[in-house]
């Protein structure tokens, strides 16, 4: 599979398979992104943050850091460890095959503004696999990075109350897939009380 995936979206470079199975599968998934004309940023975010200085709107970040005392030694150990990478590497391509035709819709959906479109189309996060099999391993609970995605959003929320507090008029960004569901950031502002107007 790996092979008739990189050779379809990568062609040549074999660079790429010296590298970590999930860091592999990101370059492959984000190689087929663009020869379907699809891509994983850069479209809203430049727009807003030119709109933002031109009016002299304060920027506000949500951050979660992480200090290490010795990054290098981290980095040898992260090479060294035991991560869940056949999962993330099998998603990845699980997604390429069948869901390229799915990104298209949901992007255009997402380009012009239609909620229910994007709320019905189907969706697998696997940014959730890769992400487990760093912040799942051994290496990374006893670093505190599984508690990384929790603080990042516990700092919005926060940023989010401040903001709707003190100003009459708050603008924020963030990607889809963290706003919808039962566990997405709409719904626990809801559950604290906040009143929701769907676009």
């Amino acid at each position: 599979r790996w092979q008739v995936l990189k050779a379809r979206y990568m062609g040549r470079d074999r660079g790429v398979e010296k590298r970590r199975p999930l860091l592999a599968a990101q370059e492959l998934y984000e190689a087929a992104l663009r020869r379907s004309g699809l891509r994983m940023g850069g479209v809203v975010g430049p727009v807003v943050r030119k709109a933002r200085r031109a009016a002299g709107v304060p920027l506000v970040e949500s951050t979660a850091r992480l200090e290490l005392e010795d990054p290098k030694g981290v980095l040898r150990e992260f090479n060294q460890s035991d991560l869940a990478d056949r999962e993330c590497f099998a998603g990845a391509m699980d997604l390429i095959e069948t869901d390229l035709d799915g990104m298209r819709a949901r992007a255009n959906a997402w380009a012009v503004g239609d909620v229910e479109a994007l709320r019905a189309l189907p969706w697998k996060n696997h940014y959730a696999t890769c992400q487990e099999a760093v912040t799942g391993s051994g290496l990374a609970r006893r670093l505190g990075m599984d508690e990384l995605p929790r603080r990042a959003r516990q700092a919005w929320l926060a940023n989010v109350e401040a903001a709707l507090a003190e100003h009459p008029s708050s603008f924020t960004m963030m990607p889809m897939h963290q706003l919808f569901g039962d566990d997405g950031v709409l719904a626990e502002l809801a559950a604290r009380g906040y009143e929701l107007e769907a676009p």
